[in-house]
């Protein structure tokens, strides 16, 4: 857990578990390009990838941005939020950034089947909804994690820029899934931006043409990748994104 301010808003970064991977299964095309960046890799050529939430409050305004991966893999945002002062009952919304399983699965406490966050609205991308909910065979997290909250009518649809509040829009990054979004922070003449899977470890940073194999659609993700690289560096950003 870090607390930081942007202008007169409160951010949280929240922390609901760390795993490694090979980094030759997140960059499955890099091949030798990989020894570049061998500063973010253990000896074992793992690069660490965080599994991260945040926190904003903006007046009445409590945002919690995604809810990592859950109580199956041993997650610790309660713990974290707990840590924090944070009640899940004061949060008022629910966004997310996006629907992969490792953003929404403190969503539905196991044992009563009911909301974690009881009180909040949740915010689903509409290009995200539209693509999971039409599948076939719809991923298990988003029947788990998603489908019961649009059955209870919690769940608010949103696309484009969405003012949430003062100091708060959402933005568009697809190209990591359809309907990806990101959260703009304005306040007291400083800027932050939560980033989401945008980037998925420092080398998409340093080299951002690389191909990730989480990514569904490639060259839409390089296309956002290296717009919003070129905003964040443009405008002082303060930037936290799920997995660094």
């Amino acid at each position: 857990m870090q607390e930081v301010r942007v202008g007169n808003l409160q951010l949280v970064a929240l922390v609901d578990n760390v795993q490694l991977y090979p980094a030759t299964a997140v960059y499955p095309e890099a091949g030798d390009a990989l020894d570049a960046h061998a500063a973010h890799l253990d000896a074992e050529k793992r690069v660490a990838l965080n599994f991260g939430c945040f926190f904003v409050a903006d007046g009445d305004a409590r945002l919690l941005v995604d809810t990592g991966w859950g109580p199956e893999y041993n997650g610790k945002l309660l713990e974290e939020l707990r840590e924090a002062g944070i009640e899940p009952a004061s949060i008022s919304r629910v966004l997310f950034t996006h629907l992969h399983g490792d953003h929404t699965g403190w969503n539905i406490d196991r044992a009563s089947g009911k909301p974690v966050f009881a009180n909040a609205r949740y915010l689903v991308p509409k290009g995200d909804w539209g693509y999971y909910s039409s599948q076939a065979t719809k991923p298990a997290s988003f029947v788990r994690d998603v489908e019961p909250l649009y059955a209870d009518g919690r769940v608010d649809l949103i696309e484009g820029e969405h003012r949430l509040s003062a100091g708060l829009t959402t933005v568009p990054t697809p190209g990591h899934t359809p309907g990806h979004t990101s959260v703009a922070i304005s306040s007291a003449g400083e800027r932050g931006f939560i980033l989401g899977d945008v980037v998925i470890s420092p080398i998409d940073v340093e080299e951002p043409s690389f191909k990730n194999s989480f990514d569904w659609d490639s060259g839409t993700a390089l296309r956002t990748r290296l717009a919003m690289l070129d905003r964040l560096a443009g405008d002082g950003s303060m930037v936290g994104a799920s997995h660094l």
